[in-house]
């Protein structure tokens, strides 16, 4: 496995780890291709406090444009890999 793969997969794990500890099921029951909104259960406050999480942690702030975008897990963690500063 590539050291960028490794990060990738890190940075999904920590996703996973943030929304498991928000919504406060166990981490195992989170798939990260599931829609967001129609199979975990976000609603937009949720998404709020998610992308207030991960501005928190990642220092990242996304464009509303983006948030659109957003339907997964794995779709967040492209965003953040993207937004975030080396």
């Amino acid at each position: 496995m590539s050291e960028m793969q490794s990060r990738d997969e890190q940075i999904l794990k920590e996703i996973i780890g943030l929304v498991a500890h928000i919504l406060k099921l166990p981490e195992e029951k989170i798939d990260p291709n599931a829609n967001l909104f129609s199979d975990i259960g976000v609603d937009s406050l949720l998404g709020v406090e998610i992308f207030s999480a991960l501005d928190k942690k990642y220092g990242i702030n996304v464009p509303e444009e983006k948030l659109r975008g957003i339907n997964s897990l794995q779709d967040i963690a492209v965003l953040v890999k993207e937004l975030k500063p080396n």
